[in-house]
């Protein structure tokens, strides 16, 4: 609720090395406790990210096709390996991402003990190829949403964060949660929904996750297609909030999510809100029915 006049910028060198790679789990469950014992050390990567089974085969559809004949067979050699040597189930492995920025020595040393955290889980050190692969869809999947409306799937994502103690459960309630509401809704099938979950963020008490959700609207009446997905939407969100998860991680309130807010801060916070918001914007200029329920219309 303001305008920003002056800003400090604080210029920082560039990283002197930046170092991608990434983990194979045998499931998501191994590769959260994975992640929880990382945020437990001092050895933080710049960046890391865990995402669920769906969305790694999500990601390996994105590959560009093999440029040669060459390249297809070394492909092949490299699922038979992870597969049939390693004994991983493709319909069940889960991946980390990592990025490390900053001193050579530093970075090294710390993806020597990611490396050796990982180990304990059995995870499979991937390549720095997946992992800047993995960073890639995260840019890509805005785009892939967009092309997606052409042919009748709406999709979103949502963050929130919870405790180490709540990831799992969160992630496994919201997605039966959200399969329920979908079928006993409008009727959709397993193969009509899609949700996947990616950690990401961690912390040494918690982590944020979040949530990919699409449905296929192909039977929908075009009109009632937004409210439609609100209303599943709104169902994954009421059962984040059931499993201890926050509203929001960082992506704040706004419209959308305002109407769980009485579930997130007590009624003479929100007094106090909409105090603050009478003295400094009365004619409600500035985030206009975001947050606090407020008409347009209300002076």
């Amino acid at each position: 609720m303001g305008v920003v006049c002056e800003a400090i910028m604080k210029v920082r060198p560039l990283p002197q090395v930046k170092i991608y790679d990434s983990i194979l789990f045998h499931d998501f469950e191994t590769g959260i406790k994975f992640m929880h014992d990382v945020s437990q050390t001092k050895s933080w990567p710049t960046s890391i990210r865990l995402v669920d089974n769906s969305q790694f085969q999500f990601g390996s559809t994105m590959k560009p096709a093999s440029a040669s004949a060459w390249e297809t067979f070394v492909e092949s050699a490299k699922k038979f390996f992870v597969v049939n040597v390693k004994g991983f189930n493709p319909d069940q492995l889960a991946a980390v991402t990592l990025v490390f920025e900053g001193d050579e020595v530093e970075c090294k040393n710390k993806l020597k003990v990611i490396t050796e955290i990982a180990a304990r889980y059995n995870g499979m050190m991937a390549g720095p190829e997946n992992g800047m692969r993995g960073y890639l869809l995260t840019f890509l999947i805005a785009y892939t949403r967009d092309f997606a409306c052409d042919y009748q799937v709406a999709a979103e994502s949502f963050e929130t964060s919870c405790p180490w103690s709540n990831v799992s459960n969160l992630c496994s309630r919201v997605k039966k949660r959200v399969m329920d509401e979908a079928f006993t809704r409008f009727g959709l099938k397993d193969e009509q929904v899609w949700c996947s979950f990616r950690v990401t963020q961690i912390y040494e008490t918690g982590a944020a996750v979040y949530v990919y959700l699409c449905l296929l609207t192909r039977d929908m009446v075009k009109e009632e297609i937004v409210d439609n997905f609100s209303i599943v939407e709104d169902s994954a969100r009421d059962e984040v909030m059931l499993c201890g998860g926050s509203i929001s991680h960082h992506h704040g309130v706004g419209k959308i999510r305002k109407a769980f807010i009485d579930r997130t801060i007590p009624a003479l916070a929100i007094d106090w809100q909409k105090s603050i918001k009478d003295a400094i914007d009365p004619k409600n200029i500035f985030a206009i029915n975001n947050t606090i329920p407020r008409s347009e219309e209300e002076k």
